[in-house]
């Protein structure tokens, strides 16, 4: 888990790793507000604290036009008047950028999750089955009971980060097979590690 001053810092650094930021959103809700006016927060990770955040965190993501209808429901990306930008960036230190600053690094981070996300899109199925021993076979995949709709295919297979992040939320007897999946971030198969489940623990030794 981050602690507290590395998430601090974390919120305050323009050059962030945003895989870092999705971990202080994802385990201090608290940080949320702070996480989304990052120049390092992806469109994917807005969604997720637009969805999941707390009251500060959604209030502050509207202000910008991103909004949640209800779980699993579209996020609607307006655009966001002037005054709702200024007054979010008065309330929020994190956000020290000026309107067109901001922008601008939102539009590059954008640009290169876009493009991160399509190399791992053509390459994910390739992988995986590069990864299967000969003791896949013995693999029961869980039986999945979670209300989302996420199936044990999602968790051994997608590559979007978010995605991942959720279902070992909110699907706890999907968590051996987000353990086997190859595209799941290290930070995430560190927790895993940590909750002494021997299913997740034989998953994870097959990774090795």
């Amino acid at each position: 888990m981050v602690d507290y001053d590395a998430a601090v810092a974390a919120v305050q650094d323009p050059n962030a790793d945003p895989i870092l930021l999705a971990k202080i959103a994802y385990e201090n809700p608290e940080f949320g507000a702070n996480v989304a006016v990052n120049p390092r927060c992806y469109p994917g990770l807005k969604r997720w604290i637009a969805e999941f955040g707390d009251e500060r965190a959604r209030e502050t993501l509207a202000q910008y036009g991103f909004t949640a209808d209800a779980f699993g429901g579209p996020v609607q990306d307006q655009e966001a008047p002037e005054q709702a930008a200024q007054q979010a960036a008065e309330q929020q230190p994190a956000d020290a950028y000026a309107a067109d600053q901001y922008a601008a690094a939102q539009q590059t981070a954008a640009d290169q999750t876009a493009a991160v996300q399509t190399a791992a899109d053509q390459t994910a199925a390739d992988q995986y089955a590069a990864q299967q021993p000969a003791a896949q076979a013995a693999f029961e995949e869980p039986v999945a009971t979670n209300p989302y709709g996420f199936t044990a295919e999602q968790a051994l297979t997608t590559t979007d980060q978010m995605l991942i992040a959720q279902i070992a939320q909110y699907a706890p007897e999907l968590r051996a097979c987000i353990a086997r999946n190859p595209n799941t971030y290290p930070a995430l198969i560190e927790w895993l590690g940590q909750l002494g489940d021997p299913a997740i623990n034989a998953a994870l030794a097959f990774r090795q």
